[in-house]
């Protein structure tokens, strides 16, 4: 999210609401987990590697267009992982 949503991350941790946000994304993912163990038969492996592809990390997010946006500075990403 630092490099494909910088000013979501940056309103979301301004308001108090980083965390809620991020443990829902991991529910979110934990869900498509079970889903596509129980549905589709993969190993927890696998359908790890496609809950991250899909929710927690989506490799053609914003950050990989031809106008990305600006990341957030090394230090804004610090300060915010130590209030985490």
């Amino acid at each position: 999210m630092y490099e494909n949503q910088p000013d979501l991350v940056r309103e979301l941790f301004r308001s108090g609401q980083l965390s809620e946000h991020l443990d829902g994304k991991v529910q979110q993912a934990l869900a498509l987990v079970e889903k596509l163990v129980k549905e589709r038969r993969m190993s927890s492996d696998e359908a790890y590697e496609v809950a991250t592809a899909i929710i927690l990390a989506p490799a053609d997010g914003p950050a990989a267009s031809d106008d990305p946006p600006t990341p957030l500075s090394v230090e804004e990403q610090r300060m915010i992982r130590h209030s985490l």
